[in-house]
């Protein structure tokens, strides 16, 4: 069981008293917004010798929470690329269907990789007869691929990137290689009573970006719990500050880049100009120079275009921050303001309660970093410059 029924069990402390659980199973893992209901339960399997704890799912529309964290320790398992004890990983079994990157979702001879219960349970006649009905229809479509191919789709809101171009971006570096390294800063403030995110990000050797993130917000939001995330799992792993008062105070950020710059050589701080007069002064007055990221189509344009490249290509690298992971997939990409100008890019929230603040800050430091990075050493264009004279 998932869902309202079951949390409301699972959270009855008295129901729950001196229970001991020796199997849990958790189905339809997509349905889980927070570890919450997850940890009540297995906090019951701890007096059994030998617990066994069940995730079962297929992949769902909201890459968010258990079902994201779960995948990704999941792939690392099977690659043999986490960082994760040798004795806890042989405990761990993980099993997953789907169909290779790549694949064709229409080339019906890949489908058995998503759905190796073919000839048992399903039959390769019922998936045919489903796929035809449901193929000229965009939801149905993505939500065949969804289920039975297990593969992240979501026609009705698409996302900035697909959820197999998150999983491009992974990768994890150790923090002491990028000491005194040269690096362009973003950040944005929104609202002073939502969401505040800054960032570094560094261009590694080997072409790839790397992306420092941190955010902020205000413990009053945090009780509301409108977006319905683990701030507290954020907190602890470092990457957000839940901050007293009613509002993230911009000395927070001034002092967040105040302790970076001891260990970074921040060249220039990009910033939206709305609501950050205060914060400038502040980091200027510091030796930080900063400048103006108009939020607009001809400014944004290129750098978006740009870090979607990266991002295809797996070359942005954040040490595997969730926070930051939640913030990419809430963008979504807008074209220009008309139709004079639909091929400039803009990024927008997919929706009201999905923040965008990280990526909007890593947007203004990428601005900076494609204007004002050197060129490659040894760049030499090749000029073929003439000289004509013309007798009139």
């Amino acid at each position: 069981k998932t869902g309202s029924k079951i949390e409301r069990l699972a959270t009855d402390s008295k129901k729950q008293e001196g229970r001991n659980v020796h199997l849990a199973v958790f189905d339809e893992l997509q349905d889980y917004q927070s570890w919450k209901l997850i940890n009540v339960i297995k906090a019951k399997t701890k007096k059994r010798k030998q617990p066994l704890v069940l995730y079962i799912t297929t992949l769902g529309n909201e890459i968010d929470g258990p079902l994201m964290d779960l995948y990704v320790l999941g792939d690392q398992l099977l690659k043999n690329e986490g960082e994760i004890n040798e004795r806890v990983s042989d405990r761990m079994f993980v099993y997953i269907a789907e169909i290779d990157e790549g694949d064709d979702p229409e080339d019906r001879s890949c489908w058995v990789k998503a759905n190796p219960s073919i000839g048992p349970l399903l039959t390769m006649e019922s998936l045919e007869d489903e796929w035809e009905r449901c193929k000229l229809i965009p939801s149905e479509r993505a939500n065949f691929i969804n289920k039975q191919l297990n593969i992240f789709t979501d026609a009705s809101d698409a996302p900035f990137v697909d959820f197999d171009v998150v999983k491009r971006n992974e990768d994890w570096i150790e923090m002491g290689l990028l000491e005194g390294r040269e690096c362009f800063g973003g950040f944005d403030l929104a609202t002073s009573e939502d969401m505040t995110a800054a960032g570094l990000e560094f261009q590694l050797d080997d072409g790839r970006y790397f992306w420092l993130c941190h955010a902020w917000t205000t413990r009053k939001k945090v009780e509301l719990d409108l977006e319905k995330i683990p701030y507290h799992e954020y907190a602890l792993n470092g990457w957000l500050s839940i901050v007293d008062g009613d509002y993230v105070a911009q000395d927070e950020v001034y002092k967040w880049f105040e302790t970076q710059v001891k260990h970074y050589a921040i060249r220039t701080i990009g910033y939206d100009p709305a609501n950050a007069t205060w914060l400038v002064r502040m980091l200027e007055a510091s030796g930080l120079p900063c400048k103006v990221v108009r939020q607009g189509p001809l400014t944004l344009n290129a750098p978006m275009k740009d870090l979607r490249e990266v991002l295809l290509d797996g070359r942005l690298v954040h040490n595997r921050n969730a926070l930051f992971r939640w913030f990419l997939q809430n963008v979504k990409l807008r074209t220009g303001y008309g139709d004079e100008d639909k091929a400039n890019w803009v990024p927008t929230k997919r929706q009201r309660y999905r923040k965008i603040d990280g990526f909007a800050a890593l947007l203004d430091a990428h601005t900076l970093m494609l204007g004002e990075s050197p060129l490659p050493d040894g760049f030499a264009p090749e000029l073929d410059v003439s000289i004509y004279s013309l007798d009139l």
